[in-house]
Formats: structure tokens, sequence, C-alpha cells
């Protein structure tokens, strides 16, 4: 049936606002979102109200004091289906068209700003939607369909070089290096002429992939050979010889797809995608790597490592900060098995991904399970790094002896060889040595997380460093002092983009940081650097950290005005 859509902007506004809506708005506060300048807003807001009704047809609907927008099955709205990362949203056409695309309401600044984060909201979930089923179609040898959405994320970013990489990975598991070869020497012209660099890792190692061959070797890779690979790559991997050990990991995974063993073939890959994310290297070789261990675990019926492949794969989207799509896979892990290690990396990235949302009562109760699964498992891997993540949380929620207790765990798990982890746990416990008053050990501390991070270059881990002396040096009343290391922070927790993807929560921190550190004496400085807060935590959703930025603000109204453009001080 087609229906006379209302006239102007305001009625469309109000539909795409209500359909966002996660709670009943009180007509009082619509009137004033939308319609403040009308001689009679109430009244304004009747008549589109009424213009809604007659576009949907449901001439029920939107009445009373509390409106909620609630359609009768069969209605489908599209914000909704990109939200929770719906399949059926691929095929339309008009997926990834900007959020009423050409309309401005500049007599409704909140709503303005309301409606700018929410194109940039959409515009992730598509981008996260399209990525999703390139590796699913990969995983399940639909190479055609992951080629078309590869395709399809490159031409919406492509300045994106995990996106170059996904689509050079799928043409070589087409068999076709000769596309391979000519998309990564596409990316590279467009690198060099529009940024003057180079691709960066992540796109060579994808190139690297796509144009290997499986060695023809008499007698044929047995599979002990591909677990020896395997374990030596993984204590090299923690032991801090990063690079060198994803190496030999990706030589153990072409090993064993030579193998007639399902389990190696999932394990091989889930160490990869593990190392890969750990160490902050190509999301999309770790996201293929992930998915692929799940698609063969399934098909093989191994629940404890298709949940595995599934936990881990939700920590890489954590950090990438797609946490729809993160609790997603954390959830389904939880679900498919009861093995103690399985649960323990869900449950530890659901922590995760509750406190990066603010949520920090519900990230405790499930760091706790985590840290309890990773126990019972017995692998001081998952004991260390539940231990982390719980310790984070713990410090976020300013309880410094929980996450003392928590780092001393850890830190007695991982004895001296996990270097590849260690600096995140020293950086917080001289955060907690701190905070205690213990100056000297807090240098310490980070002093010695700066000396391994700069061996193992692992630049988030270098960020919290940096960070943790700036916090030291501000202690002290050296301001100068800190926000030097902060600013070098901000650089170095930035800096992994060129690996494939940024770690968010790491530049959050140090964000928070400088506007925290900067609010005394340069208050001019602090509002900017909140402005990025705000803008960098509400695009992500991390609500704790736009209250912070946002009470700075608050307490400094007279430059809430367009600062936006020039709000990074560093940029």
């Amino acid at each position: 049936m087609v229906v006379t859509p209302p006239r102007g902007a305001k009625a469309w506004g109000l539909l795409a606002y209500l359909a966002a809506s996660d709670r009943d708005r009180s007509r009082s506060e619509l009137a004033e979102l939308l319609f403040a300048t009308a001689e009679d807003p109430l009244g304004a807001l009747r008549w589109n109200l009424a213009a809604l009704r007659r576009l949907l047809g449901l001439p029920d609907a939107l009445k009373g004091d509390r409106l909620h927008l609630e359609l009768p099955e069969g209605f489908i709205v599209d914000t909704r289906l990109v939200s929770v990362g719906d399949p059926a949203a691929l095929s339309w056409h008009q997926l990834g068209e900007e959020l009423l695309a050409g309309v401005s309401f500049a007599d409704c600044p909140v709503f303005e700003t309301w409606l700018i984060a929410e194109r940039q909201r959409l515009k992730r979930r598509t981008t996260s939607l399209l990525r999703e089923a390139a590796l699913t179609a990969s995983a399940r040898g639909d190479l055609d369909f992951a080629i078309q959405c590869a395709s399809e994320l490159v031409t919406r970013d492509p300045f994106d070089e995990g996106h170059h990489a996904l689509l050079i990975r799928a043409h070589g598991s087409a068999g076709d290096r000769i596309a391979a070869r000519r998309q990564f020497e596409a990316c590279q012209e467009l690198l060099r002429s529009e940024l003057g660099t180079e691709p960066g890792p992540a796109v060579d190692a994808a190139l690297r992939s796509a144009e290997a061959l499986v060695p023809r070797r008499p007698p044929a890779p047995s599979s002990e050979e591909a677990f020896a690979r395997l374990a030596i790559a993984w204590q090299s991997f923690l032991s801090g010889t990063i690079d060198h050990a994803i190496d030999v990991m990706r030589g153990a995974v072409t090993i064993a797809d030579a193998c007639n063993d399902a389990s190696l073939h999932a394990n091989t890959r889930i160490f990869l995608g593990a190392m890969l994310g750990m160490a902050v290297r190509g999301w999309d070789e770790a996201a293929t790597a992930l998915s692929e261990a799940h698609h063969i675990a399934q098909q093989a019926s191994l629940p404890a490592d298709a949940a595995t492949a599934l936990g881990v794969r939700a920590g890489v989207d954590m950090m990438r900060a797609d946490y729809t799509n993160a609790r997603r896979c954390a959830e389904a892990g939880l679900a498919l098995s009861d093995d103690p290690g399985a649960r323990s990396v869900n449950l530890m990235f659901l922590a995760a991904i509750e406190a990066d949302l603010g949520d920090l009562q519900e990230a405790t109760e499930q760091a706790r399970s985590a840290t309890s699964a990773a126990a019972s498992s017995g692998d001081p891997v998952r004991i260390l790094y539940s231990a982390a993540h719980a310790a984070r949380i713990a410090l976020m929620s300013d309880d410094l002896a929980a996450s003392r207790a928590e780092l001393t765990t850890g830190l007695a798990a991982g004895g001296d060889t996990m270097l590849a982890i260690k600096p995140w746990l020293m950086t917080m416990l001289a955060e907690v040595e701190l905070g205690e008053g213990h100056f000297d050990k807090a240098k310490d501390d980070a002093d010695s997380a700066a000396t391994i991070a700069s061996v193992t270059n692992v630049a988030y881990q270098q960020a919290l460093a940096s960070r943790a002396r700036g916090l030291i040096d501000a202690a002290e009343g050296d301001t100068t002092a800190a926000i030097t290391q902060l600013t070098e922070a901000l650089s170095q927790a930035r800096r992994t983009t060129g690996e494939g993807y940024t770690f968010h929560w790491p530049v959050t921190f140090v964000l928070d940081s400088l506007v925290q550190v900067t609010a005394v004496e340069d208050p001019s400085s602090s509002r900017r650097w909140a402005v990025t807060l705000l803008e960098h935590a509400t695009a992500l959703g991390m609500e704790q950290f736009a209250s912070r930025a946002q009470a700075q603000l608050d307490r400094t109204p007279q430059i809430r005005s367009k600062a936006v453009e020039n709000a990074d001080p560093s940029r």
C-alpha cells in the first residue's frame, strides 16, 4: 500500500527518534526536543503525531502522555535491524544510506546533536554487519558473497586498511591471486597518493597469505608437527617474541590444513586469532581465523573449541568497540559449552564489554564468574588474562584493594614468562600504588612496564605505561611533564590503526586523563580535551566516559560552542 508521506522534516525526525528510543518519552520532552521554537510546541507535536499515525496506518498508536513506538507484527524498521545486526538488512539497496539524508534541524540543536551521533552509530553498525557477513561467508566457503561484502566495505571506507586486507584474503581464499595482488596495488596506490603512506602490516600479511602456496613435501606433514609448531609459537608469543611467533603460528595453520584433524584445524586458528588480538595486530586476519575455527568446530561437533573461538572473537570485536557483535559472540559462546576454559573467555569479555559501556556492577559480577571459571580451567594464561580484566574493572570502580588482589593473582599465574601480557598488569599495579600514595613503587612498576612494552612493541601497552608515568608526574605536581607523557600515550594508543584497527578503551582512558590533569592549570585545554573525549565516547557508546566529559564541559559552559573542529590539541 502506498501512503502519502507527511510534509516537513519534523515528522520524520520524530519517527527516527522514537524508533531508536529504548524507553518511553514524555510529550513535554519531545515537544522541547523538536518543537521548542513553535508558537505552540505541544500543538505542533500533536499535529506531527497525527501525521505519523496516518503514515503508519495505526490510528491508536502514539497516544497518551508517555510515548513509545510499538509496531505490530509485519512492520520492519530498518534502523532497528541494522542496530541488532540482522542479516536481512544485507538485501536492501538502501543499506548504508545516511539516516534522514540531506535533512538538518538547525532550530533544534539538541536533536541535531543526537542525529549526528545516531548517523555515526548506524554507520558503524552497517560496517559491522558487512564485516560479519564477509567473515561468515568466507568461513562457510561462499567466497563470491564474501568478496561482494568485502568490496562493499572498501567502497564505503577506502581508507580503512582492514577492509582492503579482508578483500585481499577473500580473493586469496577463492584462489584468485591476481585479483588479490590487484587489490593490494589499488590500496597501495590510494594510500600513497592521498596520504603519502604505505600499506601497513595487516595488508602486507593479507597479501602474503593470499599468494602463499602450500608446500609439497614428502612425507606429508603430520599432526604432531603442527601441534609442535603451535606449542612453540604460543610459548614464544607469551615470552614476548610477538611477530616471529605469529609467523610461526601461520605456518602451523598451513600444516594443520594438510592434516585430517578437525580439532587441529580449529585450534591453530584459535591460537592465531588470540595472538593477533592480544597483540592488537590485524583485525581482519584474527576475525577470519576465528570465524573459520568456529565453523570448523561446529561442523566437527567440538563445542568447547567452537565456544572458545567465539569468546576470542568477542574480545577482538570488543577491542574495536563493536560491542553489539562482541556481546552476540560471547553470549553464543556461553550457550555452546560448559567447559570452564571456554566459559572464562566468554565471561571475561562480557565483563569487559559491560565495563566499557558503564555498567560496572554487572561487569564486576561477570568478572568474578570469569576468574572462577579460569581457576577451574587451571590454565595460567586464562587465569592471568581474566585477572587483568577484573583488575581493570576494579580500578574503574575505584576499588584499589580489589584491583591489587586481582593483579597479585594474575602476576603469580604469569610468573616471569608472560611478557606479552605483563606490561598491562604492571601499569595497573602502578596506578594502584599511586592511589595508595606509594610513588616510588608506582614509578618502578610503570618503568618496568614501559621497558617490556618497548621490546614486545604492543602499542596499547606502551600507551598505558606512558599514561601511568603521566599520572605519577601529575600527582607529584609536574603538570608539564605529565601532559608530555599523556600526549605521547595518546599517540601510542592511536598508533594501532596502522596494524589493522584501533583498540579504543586505552584511547578513552588517556583522553580522560588529559581532561583531568589539565583541568586546574589549563582549563582551556581541558575543555578541548573534554570535547574530544565526549565525541569519542559518545560514538562508541561508552556512557561513563561521555558523562565525565560532559560534566567537565558543564563546569565551563562558556565554551560549549562549536569548538569541535579544533577539539584535539594534538591535531
